[in-house]
């Protein structure tokens, strides 16, 4: 239980809040730009792309701020404060243009949160001594847990009491956060940030390798998958197959109860098998899931499922972070930028795609794209395991 105490535990607490106040927004942002703001199917493309470079930006200029000195816990909190005011401000929003606008300016800042957690929490594994891998398994698990309930109450709540007061809950638990970092984060960051600062300026020496740039196209792909599922999928489950408007959040809270187990014991089972092949069968999985989806009619079909759905996300999201961190041991702060940043052009790529291709054809044919990307990743995966085994014989 000593993970719960001291900084990982404060780390881990902080970590779940923020995926709270995520749950009430993302899940439902399709449905609040189609039914809510009655924008058309196109515009999720828009946004999609506006709340994704957005991330991209103030990621990167916030990353390179604490690279340059900056309190890490300040960056994270002024993070959290944009999140806090993008929740008020779509709570009163009722116009496409103005959702553009908040998912740019408010939205994308917020975002940065993500990568700035990470570093924090892999500067605290290797100032602590602590396997990273299990140590970043045991944070997402947490996020997991916050999704098996949270996406579930935010399309009941949208369909029971509105998108306002998803809106509205988000800000206020994005408050409780920026209290809890105030309190619980040390003021100065010293006891997580010190190791990392002593090896921040090699970050910025010499280029990526081709390697590390396929990893990140792997990452990429898979979130691309993921990302245009998740916003699709409530389309197609309402428009299409007239399912009740909360099941979407049901769903997803039953991958979330499946990958819990599974990413907790990836990070066990990839120590003997390595982290690149076991990735490649999340892959499997999510390619056997996206075919089955085609066929599922009904409520208990999906449900079933969602098993696959949890193999593949919870080895995926579990190991992913690793696998970059692993390749750039000394620059841990810079690894876990890159990594959020594949996932980030990813969601961008697949969000956009998504509204694209809900505009052209019907949502089921829009399922189709994240099976092929998923399957690209699983090849371009494939062979950097594969160029790995052969220098290894080498």
């Amino acid at each position: 239980m000593a993970f719960f105490s001291g900084i990982a535990g404060r780390l881990f607490l902080i970590n779940v809040m923020t995926a709270i106040s995520y749950a009430f927004v993302l899940p439902v942002m399709s449905l609040f730009l189609i039914n809510g703001l009655h924008a058309s199917p196109i515009f999720i493309t828009f946004y999609s792309l506006g709340f994704a470079l957005s991330g991209l930006f103030f990621s990167q200029l916030m990353g390179s701020l604490a690279d340059k000195g900056y309190s890490v816990r300040q960056l994270f909190m002024i993070s959290v404060m944009a999140l806090f005011l993008a929740g008020l401000a779509f709570s009163i929003c009722r116009q496409p243009i103005g959702a553009l606008a908040i998912g740019i300016f408010l939205m994308g800042p917020g975002n940065a949160s993500i990568p700035l957690l990470l570093s924090m929490i892999r500067k605290h594994s290797l100032t602590a001594g602590l396997n990273a891998t299990r140590l970043n398994t045991q944070m997402r698990s947490g996020v997991s847990i916050v999704w098996i309930a949270g996406p579930a109450m935010a399309f009941v709540f949208a369909d029971k009491f509105g998108f306002t007061f998803n809106f509205l809950a988000s800000a206020l638990l994005s408050a409780m956060t920026l209290l809890a970092s105030l309190l619980l984060l040390p003021g100065k960051n010293k006891k997580i940030a010190d190791t990392g600062r002593t090896i921040t300026p090699q970050a910025s020496k010499g280029g990526i390798t081709g390697m590390i740039w396929a990893l990140g196209a792997v990452m990429m792909l898979a979130n691309l998958s993921n990302n245009m599922y998740l916003t699709i999928m409530p389309l197609y489950l309402v428009h299409e197959l007239h399912l009740p408007a909360s099941f979407p959040g049901f769903l997803i809270g039953a991958t979330a109860i499946m990958e819990i187990p599974v990413m907790l014991a990836a990070a066990h089972l990839a120590e003997k098998t390595g982290k690149e092949l076991l990735i490649m069968f999340g892959f499997l999985f999510a390619a056997v899931y996206y075919s089955l989806l085609q066929l599922a009619t009904n409520m208990s079909e999906l449900i079933v499922l969602q098993l696959f759905n949890g193999l593949f996300f919870g080895i995926f999201v579990g190991l992913g972070i690793s696998v970059i961190q692993d390749a750039l041991p000394e620059r841990s702060g810079f690894a876990s930028a890159f990594h959020s940043n594949a996932m980030r052009t990813g969601m961008m790529a697949g969000n956009g795609i998504a509204g694209l291709m809900a505009q052209l054809a019907s949502y089921k044919i829009a399922l189709f794209v994240p099976l092929l990307s998923v399957c690209c990743a699983a090849l371009l995966m494939f062979s950097i395991n594969r160029s790995h085994s052969t220098k290894s014989v080498q």
